[in-house]
């Protein structure tokens, strides 16, 4: 099972029991809260970390492609290759009259 599924259902599970601990124990939805805090801390803090690295990540590739586009305005234009003649054989072939061969 992929981790975000796992994830997702280990947490619906979760909300199942906050939903219904206050009806079957008192007691326990007491207890319950304060780990469900706990638990939407580290959820807040691991989604701000995972934001900054996403943020970073995307800086980074912003100033590589900067980078290679700076690169490729510095760089000479790539020669051209010279225009192609026509070989003797074309000439020939041009130059005969219809009817016979070159």
């Amino acid at each position: 099972m992929p981790p975000l599924l796992l994830f997702l259902a280990g947490f619906a599970a979760g909300a199942g029991a906050v939903a219904i601990a206050p009806a079957l124990a008192p007691e326990a939805a007491r207890n319950v809260r304060p780990v469900l805090r706990t638990g939407l801390k580290l959820v807040i803090t691991a989604g701000a970390a995972a934001r900054s690295a996403a943020m970073e990540a995307a800086e980074t590739i912003e100033d590589l492609y900067a980078e290679a586009q700076a690169e490729l305005a510095e760089a000479p234009p790539a020669p051209q290759p010279p225009p192609r003649r026509a070989t003797a054989t074309r000439r020939k072939r041009a130059r005969a009259p219809a009817g016979t061969d070159a």
